[in-house]
């Protein structure tokens, strides 16, 4: 059976999504560069666009950086997004 290559891309970029959110949080903490940094790779690989989780942690970094900052309750928040994302 033959794969379609974008669901191979979709595939490929969510595991490297989990891998970069495992290491995110591996230290128990999200500095503003981290979460703006996974903010960047996400624009810069839709194929992970359109998954419920995925469009979720989209949503909570777009509220969160609507303001330029991330407060402490929301470094929380995205920690156990992120926690639970990453598996």
């Amino acid at each position: 059976m033959e794969i379609d290559d974008s669901v191979m891309r979709r595939s490929n970029a969510l595991h490297g999504m989990m891998q970069f959110a495992r290491a995110i949080v591996a230290d128990g903490h999200v500095s503003e560069s981290e979460a703006k940094g996974f903010q960047a790779w996400i624009e810069a690989n839709p194929d992970v666009i359109g998954i419920q989780a995925v469009d979720e942690i989209i949503g909570i970094l777009t509220n969160f950086f609507s303001d330029g900052k991330l407060s402490d309750t929301e470094r929380q928040k995205l920690i156990g997004v992120l926690e639970r994302f990453g598996g």
